[in-house]
């Protein structure tokens, strides 16, 4: 944007120039990225910047976008740039200290509202296992509003902008957020309708392989499970079986059609059954459901 002063920038104009400038620095989604930072500086909606695309911007306007892009193109996640994200159509905070939630893992709340609303008979008591940012929690809770929630994490960096999330979508009064490392310490006595996670499953070629942003800047340890991929996926069903309300179901994040086999078959050893499979948007499979049957 190294212009002469004299130059009005539109919003038409920057779009299309910042477009074509992160596409160049390999963004992958420039014209999301380019209308997601007008969004942030006019305050707008999407829609606001095609209906007032000749709208010019003032130098303030420009700086902030600068300023935005330059940290963009650094390789810093526009999310973590922002400082938040949108999950389930609500506003998530997010931080270095938490994974950016994806729209892939939208998939499996929206089967677990189906599941819950046809559910109702009483409160719907939920697990979520290693919750992050709190996206899937504070989704659960904002649209299912007879259930209760116990989130854990390993990171107490984590669960105080999880506690931040709940706080702003006025649903704290029902989550219960605990520091746990699940894969040594039990989530506690009680029994639950759901236990649901996003567990760590990026492994082997996939985590040599994963690209920059991600490895630079997301918490490693909410993406690589170490040297089991499926260390996770083990302990999981083990507090199903545990933790589990007879009939009730634990549903899980995995990374695709070639982990689909290997999770149902760990699961399956411990004796859960009635497997179901989630696919996201790319008809890749993304979720596996399992239940404890009576």
């Amino acid at each position: 944007m190294d212009t002469p002063i004299s130059k009005t920038w539109r919003i038409i104009d920057v779009l299309k120039w910042s477009k074509a400038y992160l596409s160049s620095k390999g963004v992958e989604s420039p014209q999301v990225e380019a209308e997601w930072m007008l969004r942030e500086i006019l305050n707008c909606s999407r829609i606001d910047i095609y209906l007032n695309h000749d709208q010019a911007l003032t130098a303030e306007n420009l700086a902030a976008f600068k300023k935005i892009l330059i940290e963009r193109v650094s390789g810093k996640p526009l999310q973590y740039v922002l400082g938040y994200t949108e999950f389930m159509g609500l506003k998530i905070l997010v931080n270095q200290h938490v994974l950016i939630p994806r729209q892939e893992t939208e998939v499996i709340v929206e089967y677990l509202r189906s599941f819950l609303s046809q559910n109702k008979n009483s409160t719907s008591r939920i697990l979520d296992v290693g919750t992050g940012s709190g996206c899937i929690a504070i989704s659960l809770a904002v649209h299912c509003s007879d259930c209760e929630l116990v989130a854990v994490d390993i990171s107490s960096e984590a669960l105080k902008i999880a506690r931040e999330n709940a706080r702003l979508n006025n649903v704290d009064d029902r989550i219960k957020f605990i520091k746990k490392n699940i894969l040594t310490e039990m989530p506690g006595n009680r029994l639950f309708n759901v236990i649901v996670s996003n567990p760590p499953y990026v492994s082997g070629e996939w985590w040599e392989n994963i690209s920059e942003s991600v490895k630079n800047y997301e918490p490693e340890i909410a993406l690589y499970p170490g040297k089991d991929p499926l260390v996770f996926y083990k302990r999981l069903a083990e507090l199903a079986v545990s933790n589990l309300e007879p009939d009730g179901i634990l549903a899980v994040e995995i990374g695709g059609n070639y982990q689909e086999n290997d999770v149902k078959s760990v699961i399956a050893e411990k004796g859960l059954q009635d497997f179901e499979v989630i696919q996201d948007y790319l008809g890749q499979s993304r979720g596996i459901i399992a239940r404890l049957k009576k």
